[in-house]
């Protein structure tokens, strides 16, 4: 569990019975500041767990906060906080357009707008239309229907002062320009900065991995008894490569596991559907991957 980063080190996360406990040094957050009665990082923790995780696919939606029960244990130096599983998940589930959320860059958010827009913008290399009003407009995603009426105030209070933040803190900022229809404006396009000397190393070799084909990360014999005993082809175990790649880091004896699955394989009406489901299965019993 020791030495996993969001920023210098975690010194411990925990699964629990619904997510992970985290504990980390308060001084990870104080930016080498002295703040003996932790106002800071007490204020830093509060605004975190107030700023929320949204997520939407075709059979759930659900909205939790980043951080749950933030608790600094006085004289120690150490402070807890939970992170709900789904959360947990999604940040390290890279193959759904997720990147890894970085706890210190959120920290240092004053203002929930660029929270938001940090997940809008993360990983998004091309111009990226958003609307102003309507369903998946900024008003209805943000809760500001009934806020910043003026389209003056609302890029005022809302996308300056996130682009403000983004572009001193995090990784990922963008360049707005106005869109119109006849002289309303209805929204912007959002241009994306990257600032690549900001971005987590491991977040890198994160990203850069993802791009390495399956056969360079999966060994040998796992590679070659997918091939030529459940017949799968070259992009087919590329279209798979994060459940088999978890599958080999974290399933015990995985070869084993495979050659168990051949007699199910045999009958299914889709074997190879039928190997990666049970694969997907088995990770899903097993305590999250930390």
């Amino acid at each position: 569990m020791e030495g996993v980063k969001l920023k210098d080190n975690l010194r411990k996360i925990e699964p629990s019975d619904c997510g992970m406990n985290i504990t980390m040094p308060v001084a990870d957050i104080l930016r080498d500041e002295n703040d003996h009665n932790y106002a800071k990082a007490k204020a830093a923790f509060t605004s975190l767990s107030k700023k929320g995780a949204e997520y939407e696919d075709d059979k759930i939606w659900f909205y939790t906060a980043i951080i749950e029960h933030p608790k600094i244990e006085l004289g120690t130096g150490l402070a807890t906080f939970h992170v709900y599983e789904p959360v947990w998940r999604a940040a390290l589930d890279f193959t759904k357009g997720f990147r890894k959320y970085e706890l210190a860059t959120a920290m240092k958010f004053k203002s929930v707008y660029a929270m938001r827009f940090y997940e809008l913008l993360n990983g998004q290399v091309k111009p990226l239309f958003v609307s102003l009003d309507g369903e998946h407009g900024l008003r209805e995603r943000f809760g500001l229907k009934d806020k910043y009426d003026r389209v003056n105030d609302f890029k005022r209070y809302v996308l300056d002062v996130a682009k403000r933040e983004l572009d001193e803190y995090s990784p990922y900022s963008f360049v707005a320009k106005e869109e119109r229809a006849g002289r309303k404006v209805i929204g912007w396009t959002l241009y994306p900065v990257f600032f690549e000397d900001r971005e987590n190393p491991a977040l890198q070799e994160q990203a850069r991995m993802a791009k390495v084909t399956a056969r360079l990360q999966l060994e040998n014999e796992v590679y070659e008894y997918l091939r030529y005993s459940f017949d799968f082809k070259t992009d087919e175990i590329n279209k798979n490569k994060k459940a088999l790649i978890e599958g080999q880091n974290r399933i015990p004896d995985f070869m084993g596991f495979l050659a168990e699955l051949k007699k199910g394989a045999r009958f299914a009406d889709n074997p190879k559907g039928y190997v990666i489901g049970a694969i997907k299965r088995k990770l899903k019993e097993l305590p999250p991957a930390t």
